[in-house]
């Protein structure tokens, strides 16, 4: 089949979940498609590592994205949303580049399907309305953004930003009304979906791990670390790890004394606990901090989908603390190959436990990597994506 792909990010480097589903996803359903990709470049980074996207379609172009690039433009946009309908997200993303390549696309190719890899490029419903739409849900976007509402003390932000949740509720309601098909990532993003609008057709097609790339010998070279995998330009990870140092770490400290907690990500002048991690910043290859560390940190409040560092952890062997919104939508068992705790205190108990117990440490490793080899390898996920496809272009 020839599908048009509409991204709202180039994926390569793969640094964070959003990338990797993007990349490995296609990477699978390339094997038996023709992709034809769009895309924004959020960065020059990406921009530079577009060849890899190259390589596994008929054809890809990226645009870049003037809000991404210029400080004045995105405040200027900010207040004209203001008196649109439209939630920000959805018009930052609409241009005229993009607009003109689909419609050049959709005339010269023949195209028997479109895949909008995430909600806000739906703004280009009227020009793909006569295909069959697969809209791919990362998160129920939504849902994500109320949360973030909920953590947030600032009056005016937390009130522009509860606007914002009203028009994206408004608008994710109808978009999946009006996709053929939806993925979501999760049996609760299902869930969600379908209460919002009840006649959409949702698939899951879940999150996936490389297991060869994140592979697990049975041994682990650890040190007595912590490890958290995100950059601080998502909210969710900002909030997670302020709340972890505010709250959890002191407790561990109280009981073990200084703990060297890694963080691997992109840092920002908003995290307020920077003397009590060890910053790591942005690295291509993310697999030497998760063997050191002995436990694998999870401590987020706000969030939605799933999270593919957990994925990545547990094809490592690691033993993971998390929240039930960090662990979210996957299918993991408490206790058996993974550590829930909401209460700061409970959760930082479960990290002293783990660090002073060698053999439940390793025996929540190795339930994890069976779990992810069963169930989540991007292999048998891009096939129920094609068997998804094939029965919509009948």
């Amino acid at each position: 089949m020839n599908i048009l792909v509409l991204s709202s990010k180039s994926p390569y480097p793969l640094k964070d979940g959003h990338s990797l589903r993007t990349y490995n996803l296609f990477k699978q359903v390339s094997r038996k498609n023709n992709i034809f990709f769009l895309t924004y470049f959020a960065s020059k980074e990406e921009e530079d590592n577009f060849t890899e996207i190259e390589k596994i379609c008929k054809m890809a172009l990226g645009f870049k994205l003037p809000v991404a690039n210029s400080r004045f433009l995105l405040i200027w946009a900010l207040v004209k949303n203001l008196f649109s309908p439209l939630p920000f997200v959805c018009e930052k993303y609409r241009t005229k580049e993009m607009l003109d390549m689909i419609k050049k696309i959709l005339n010269e190719e023949k195209i028997d399907l479109v895949h909008v890899d995430i909600l806000p490029l739906m703004n280009y419903y009227g020009i793909i309305k006569k295909y069959p739409i697969v809209l791919n849900a990362h998160n129920v976007e939504s849902l994500l953004l109320k949360r973030r509402v909920s953590c947030t003390t600032n009056l005016l932000e937390r009130l522009y930003l509860w606007i914002q949740y009203i028009k994206l509720y408004t608008f994710e309601k109808k978009q999946f009304l009006l996709a053929n098909c939806c993925a979501a990532v999760s049996q609760q993003d299902k869930e969600f979906l379908q209460k919002m609008s009840p006649n959409s057709p949702v698939h899951i097609i879940a999150n996936g791990v490389d297991i060869d790339y994140f592979s697990y010998d049975g041994k682990n070279s650890e040190t007595d670390a912590l490890i958290y995998v995100g950059g601080f330009n998502w909210f969710p990870n900002l909030d997670g790890m302020n709340y972890f140092c505010e709250k959890i770490l002191p407790i561990i400290t109280g009981q073990i004394g200084y703990i060297q907690t890694f963080v691997v990500g992109k840092e920002d002048k908003k995290f307020q606990y920077a003397d009590k991690i060890t910053p790591v910043g942005c690295v291509e290859d993310t697999r030497p901090y998760i063997n050191k560390a002995k436990i694998f940190i999870v401590p987020l409040r706000v969030g939605g989908g799933t999270r593919l560092k957990i994925l990545n952890a547990m094809a490592m062997g690691k033993a993971i603390v998390s929240t039930s919104i960090g662990c979210e939508g996957l299918d993991v068992q408490n206790g058996i190959n993974i550590i829930i705790e909401d209460k700061p205190e409970r959760f930082a108990e479960a990290v002293v436990e783990l660090l002073n117990n060698d053999k439940k440490r390793k025996l929540l490793g190795d339930n994890a990597r069976k779990l992810v080899e069963e169930k989540y390898t991007w292999e048998e996920i891009g096939e129920k994506m094609n068997e998804i496809y094939s029965k919509l272009g009948q």
